[in-house]
């Protein structure tokens, strides 16, 4: 076998692809041929292992590449196999070992589809068996330069060195890499210049096939071959998918792919590419273009048999040079192949982190000043939990101003990242550590740490204002109980009436309005708790339903009244509080308040990105002239001087701005939707598993919660004495300069017992002389009723007096002319006498 492989080695190798359609070419045909240029011998790594063709035995043209042993020697004659070759012809394709271009989808089913699908055991059988039979039939034969129908040597193009083959056992040593990685699929990725031999591409992938690691083979030969291996990095990428490369070609081009995978940002940490640098030194051009986020390995070839391998993130420290972190002889040196990152980041060695900070109390109190840093920490729940992971970890910060003082939100339509997590996006910050909400959005550019803060959304506004005193009189029972109340006072006279009225209307006895009246009058009294000793009617019946009104008018409604009274005077009322989303739209739309928000923040995209409820607050946040204001605490300032003005933030950093400002002077909203603060880093970040163990550790110890609280403590003492702020049950624009004048804080408290003072009476005051009015009103209409009637009288006695006068002159006149006609007639008979 060993002697086989020699021979390979030995002679100048060229490939026959047996296909129908060249079996059909005729016999005349001439093959083409790659002129061989020898390298010049002054080459420290030129080899000179190229023999003449006519050096071989005629039986070394048959020899396979992976063939069995044979006992082949100069002074031996070769033993011919008794075994008839037959050429493999399955599914219509004779020697179809890997199809070198992915990008031919012609096929239904894809590589990839076909290792991590359901019949993913069944495909690998069948390439398993495949190559097997491959290798059984022979169906790769060496052959003589005039036997060949197509010949693939070595050139040198232009000046740029090609590789001629792969060194001595470097397909052993990259598979036992393979296996100490540990890794189950790899990519063998051949550049263009690369030159390297299809067959021994096949050896080495035969033998991670025989150690079952799943081999996808790339040749970056054009720019469309180049796009695809791209789009596989990128299908990494967006499915968290493991991938590791080895990539064959020269130095120079070797420079060239990395710049592109950079520029591309296919940093992760499932990602490795390692190099074969298979001549001379590695360059500086290529150590500065390495990012620490990115996973890089060089293997190179000092002398026969060797390789050692190099590793850019086996330092804790920010230096682009690669460390010399194993080396193949024979097998490995050590296992695993690289040092694992938790082990690498352990200590950073006084590494110095740039973090840029932002002013957002409790998180970070910041002082900004002219020095070169341009801020001066000077406390902080986060300033204090990155003291203690620097004591760790043994690392040191040095905190900057970053240009925009603002988080970011989301990338741009313009491939943009504002804010500090657009320099961490650009790796231009290494961390930021502060009151940072994960989102979507945001972890398209950056990476999370475990959760240092667990936090619901809430909007603040301001407290809700007394209500007037004046009218508190009515107020012990809702606007609903009051028509009521005034129709049981309505109706208990005439119901008293009726019943002691009936039997005298059944029998049709008397005038019962007089009763009515005093039925009337009885129940109001009872009603207003005035003594009346003249009852309607001394009867049994009665009398029963005299002491059921009373019961009901004073244990029921009268004592209920006054308890709420006094309770209303001694706890004055307030306005109904604004504590829900939809609370908030109905007085956006019909009260005129304003919603403002963090520039640049998770709060922002929320109400861009939202639907229902958070849709129709940015359409009419879009009213305002003012939409986003610098920071949390301007905008607690603006609440504080604007009453009618509402910020939208994590309930935690408003509830601290409360508590600062006078939490009496504020409301806070139910709990709106669950947010969580984490540290963010650069995408790929090696020591990001190294933040998470000790930011866990002091979570799950209370540490967190207890840094949080203590901030608490260190507020102003006229703070911390302030009332608890109320809140709700529940189980583009111009930004607004830092200098917003705030408002004095209310006089009165709006919390606790209160004495009963007159200016708490004056609504009594004020039903007293409504009574008053009231009653001088009836007096006036009394008089002028009486008066009206008086006149009204001697008005109808005067007419009586005129008619009756009339009356006495018409009968009088009658009688005269009665009395005249009496005696007309007289005469008259008379005469005829």
């Amino acid at each position: 076998m060993e002697k086989n492989e020699k021979d390979c080695e030995m002679a100048k190798i060229v490939v026959e692809e047996k296909s129908e359609e060249q079996d059909q070419l005729s016999e005349g045909e001439e093959t083409t041929e790659i002129s061989n240029t020898v390298l010049s011998g002054d080459d420290p790594t030129y080899m000179n292992d190229i023999i003449s063709s006519s050096d071989l035995t005629s039986d070394d043209s048959y020899h396979t590449l992976c063939g069995e042993e044979s006992d082949l020697s100069p002074g031996k004659e070769p033993i011919t196999t008794k075994r008839v070759r037959k050429p493999v012809e399955r599914y219509g394709i004779s020697n179809l070992c890997v199809v070198d271009e992915l990008g031919s989808r012609d096929e239904d089913i894809t590589y990839e589809e076909a290792t991590t699908g359901p019949e993913s055991e069944m495909w690998k059988q069948a390439m398993k068996e495949e190559l097997q039979a491959f290798e059984e039939n022979q169906a790769w034969e060496i052959v003589s330069d005039k036997e060949a129908d197509r010949v693939i040597k070595v050139q040198v193009v232009d000046g740029v060195r090609h590789l001629r083959k792969l060194p001595k056992d470097l397909p052993q040593a990259i598979v036992d890499i393979a296996l100490g990685l540990p890794t189950h699929s790899l990519s063998i990725v051949r550049g263009n210049t690369s030159g390297i031999k299809p067959e021994d591409t096949f050896k080495l992938m035969c033998l991670l096939s025989e150690k079952y690691v799943q081999v996808v083979n790339f040749e970056l030969s054009t720019v469309d071959n180049k796009d695809i291996y791209f789009s596989y990095l990128k299908r990494g990428l967006d499915d968290s998918h493991e991938r590791t490369s080895f990539i064959f070609c020269t130095p120079e081009e070797c420079e060239e792919i990395l710049e592109e995978i950079t520029s591309n940002n296919f940093i992760h940490r499932s990602m490795l590419y390692t190099f074969m640098w298979l001549h001379g030194e590695v360059t500086k051009t290529f150590t500065s273009i390495i990012k620490e986020a990115m996973r890089v390995a060089v293997i190179t070839n000092p002398r026969n048999s060797v390789f050692r391998i190099y590793y850019n993130q086996a330092s804790p420290r920010l230096t682009p040079a690669l460390s010399l972190v194993n080396w193949w002889s024979g097998s490995l040196y050590k296992s695993p192949v690289l040092p694992p990152a938790g082990k690498v980041y352990r200590d950073f060695q006084g590494r110095v982190f740039q973090v840029p900070v932002l002013h957002s109390p409790p998180w970070h109190f910041v002082q900004y000043t002219n020095s070169s840093t341009g801020v001066n920490v000077t406390g902080g729940r986060d300033h204090k939990l990155l003291s203690l992971m620097a004591n760790k970890l043994n690392f040191r910060y040095k905190y900057f101003d970053p240009p925009d003082r603002s988080q970011g939100s989301s990338i741009s339509g313009n491939g943009t990242f504002k804010g500090v997590l657009g320099l961490i996006w650009k790796r231009k910050a290494d961390f930021f550590l502060g009151d940072v909400t994960v989102t979507w959005e945001r972890l398209q550019a950056v990476e999370f740490s475990f959760l240092t803060l667990a936090d619901s959304g809430a909007f603040l506004t301001h407290a809700p204002d007394k209500l007037s005193e004046t009218i508190a009189v009515i107020r012990p029972f809702r606007w609903e109980v009051w028509p009521f109340l005034c129709f049981t006072l309505l109706v208990s006279g005439p119901a008293l009436w009726l019943v002691i009225a009936a039997p005298s209307l059944w029998r049709g006895q008397g005038n019962q309005l007089r009763l009515l009246n005093n039925c009337c009058w009885f129940t109001t009294t009872l009603f207003l708790r005035q003594s009346s000793s003249k009852e309607p009617s001394s009867t049994f019946k009665a009398r029963l339903v005299t002491v059921l009104i009373s019961l009901g008018a004073t244990y029921v409604i009268g004592d209920m009244y006054s308890a709420n009274l006094t309770s209303l005077l001694a706890k004055p009322a307030k306005e109904k509080p604004i504590g829900t989303l939809q609370a908030l739209e109905e007085a956006m739309r019909d009260s005129g308040y304003e919603l403002v928000v963090e520039r640049y923040s998770s709060s922002l995209s929320i109400l861009q990105n939202g639907t229902g409820v958070y849709g129709r607050l940015a359409r009419l946040m879009r009213r305002q002239r003012v939409q986003r204001v610098r920071s949390v605490e301007v905008g607690v300032r603006m609440v504080l001087s604007k009453r009618r003005v509402a910020i939208l933030g994590g309930r935690e950093t408003l509830y601290y701005d409360t508590e600062r400002f006078g939490s009496h002077n504020f409301h806070l909203s139910e709990k709106l939707y669950t947010r969580y603060s984490a540290i963010a880093l650069q995408i790929g970040c090696p020591y990001l598993e190294t933040f998470n163990n000790v930011v866990m550790a002091l979570f799950e110890a209370g540490i967190l919660i207890k840094m949080t609280t203590d901030e608490y403590k260190n507020l102003p003492e006229h703070s911390r004495k302030s009332d608890p702020v109320t809140e709700s049950d529940s189980h583009e624009s111009s930004d607004v300069a830092e200098s917003t004048p705030s408002s004095p804080t209310q006089t009165e408290s709006s919390k606790g017992l209160q004495p009963i003072t007159l200016t708490m009476l004056r609504g009594a005051f004020c039903i007293i002389g409504i009574g008053y009015l009231l009653a001088a009103l009836v007096l006036a209409i009394e008089i002028k009723v009486h008066r009206s009637k008086k006149t009204k009288t001697k008005k109808e006695s005067k007419e009586k007096y005129n008619f009756k006068i009339m009356k006495m002159h018409i009968l009088r006149q009658y009688r005269r002319a009665k009395v005249h006609l009496y005696r007309v007639i007289d005469q008259a008979l008379r005469s005829e006498e």
